[in-house]
């Protein structure tokens, strides 16, 4: 059976795709963003082709999109989630495998946040062995066949069709790609389509571009719903989800952009150009440049001389730089700023702050409903009456005395009254920052510094 349909796209998938170019680009570094070409390092008009290409290779990112995504990870999970004393034995031994890939339950819900974080949304698989007719129940058990956690990329939801309730799932389309063998050695990559119905499934493969073909369908029998759940970074609606930190990633750019024309201008401003006034073309001797040269011309108040770069604007370039860098480590500071709902007296802010969630509280909270959900999902492929639930124990706000310390510090960058090396080395100081990130040696002072160095990842 042909269905081109199949492969289509849903308005929640188009709607969120448009920032996954910007954000798994970042994510990927370096090598991605050189990849990206002009997309994310514009070519001048007059720019040659060689020479913008030349520039390109020498782009480098300073990934702070990726490393606040990191640094935040690591924060939510300071400490190993814990399962609670309802969850069932038999789920908690899973638990310490919970993908069949050898992933315990906790790494698997911090690359599930990272993911969400990162891209703005994902989606949780319970998955269950393929078994083979007539295998019974028993059989089926002595093989080690158990029900398993997948993560699913955004990009692979291709469309969910739900009924009034959001978890209600009607219909979910998801796209794989496996290795498959070509002839005796070779191997080759197969593009497929897993339609999801609750209780059921099919499984299309394409053959032609487009075009794909059904090659497997059956029941997924005990389950009676579609085992998929949601993970969002930044709720939009149901099953639609953005990065939180889109804004970070939208400087990070401009970072990348400024930090290769600095890097630029201070290449070409390293090679004085020679200028010369009074030379005759057709009269003069060809101008030649060299240790035993020299130069000359037929007129009298001709003169040879080197023009150079005043360095003014380089200067002011980079000041920019530090400026960006100031601003992207504030933004992800204030997914751990606690916010109190309201208007409330200085006071009642102070006795209501530990009520407080932080942006990035409520993403974990988000987080952990959403593997409750897996986990309840898991004990229905089995009989089991429920999955019981988990406890995540991070760090996901700043204390009181310390939120109160960065906000001045905030204001006293504000009002110029310090540096942004001051501001970014007192946030490192607090462990606010990463643990790899080096504010002195980026905010050296900039008469200080010699020949511009590139910045690794």
């Amino acid at each position: 059976m042909k269905n081109e349909g199949v492969a289509s796209r849903g308005f929640a998938y188009m709607e969120m795709e448009k920032n996954w170019g910007l954000v798994r680009t970042l994510l990927g570094g370096t090598s991605a963003m050189r990849l990206a070409g002009e997309t994310f390092l514009p070519k001048y008009g007059a720019e040659l082709q060689e020479d913008y290409l030349i520039r390109l290779k020498r782009a480098v990112l300073t990934n702070y999109y990726g490393s606040t995504v990191k640094h935040l990870v690591g924060k939510a999970f300071a400490k190993p989630l814990v399962l609670q004393e309802d969850v069932p034995v038999q789920i908690q031994e899973w638990a310490e495998d919970i993908d069949l890939q050898g992933t315990h339950l906790n790494d698997f819900a911090a690359n599930l946040f990272a993911e969400a974080l990162g891209i703005g949304f994902a989606g949780i698989m319970v998955d269950y062995p393929k078994q083979l007719p007539g295998v019974s129940l028993a059989e089926e058990r002595a093989s080690g066949a158990r029900p398993y956690f997948g993560l699913v990329p955004a990009e692979n939801i291709l469309g969910v069709t739900t009924g009034k309730r959001a978890s209600n799932i009607v219909m979910a389309r998801l796209c794989e790609e496996v290795v498959v063998p070509d002839g005796e050695y070779g191997e080759k990559l197969s593009k497929r389509i897993r339609v999801l119905i609750p209780g059921g499934y099919r499984l299309y493969e394409m053959m032609d571009k487009d075009e794909y073909i059904l090659v497997e369908e059956g029941s997924m029998s005990p389950m009676t719903r579609v085992p998929l759940v949601p993970v969002y970074g930044k709720k939009v609606r149901a099953w639609v989800g953005i990065p939180p930190l889109l804004d970070l990633a939208y400087k990070n750019v401009q970072n990348y952009q400024m930090d290769s024309d600095v890097d630029n201008a201070i290449r070409v401003a390293c090679f004085p150009m020679l200028a010369v006034s009074g030379w005759d073309v057709e009269s003069d001797p060809k101008i030649k440049v060299g240790p035993n040269v020299v130069l000359a011309t037929s007129d009298p108040a001709g003169r040879f001389y080197y023009v150079e770069h005043s360095g003014a604007a380089i200067n002011a370039g980079r000041q920019r730089m530090e400026d960006l860098k100031a601003e992207m480590a504030m933004m992800g500071l204030q997914m751990m700023m606690p916010r109190a709902s309201g208007d409330a007296t200085a006071t009642e802010t102070q006795v209501k702050y530990a009520e407080a969630t932080s942006d990035l509280q409520r993403m974990a909270f988000s987080l952990k409903d959403s593997l409750e959900n897996a986990l309840q999902i898991m004990a229905e492929w089995v009989g089991l009456p429920d999955g019981g639930s988990i406890e995540i124990k991070g760090q996901f706000a700043l204390p009181r005395d310390a939120a109160s310390e960065v906000q001045a510090l905030i204001a006293l960058r504000a009002g110029g009254e310090i540096t942004s090396k001051t501001l970014l080395s007192e946030l490192k100081r607090r462990d606010f920052l990463p643990d790899d990130f080096d504010a002195e040696s980026e905010m050296e002072l900039l008469s200080l510094e010699g020949p511009y160095n590139d910045i690794g990842e």
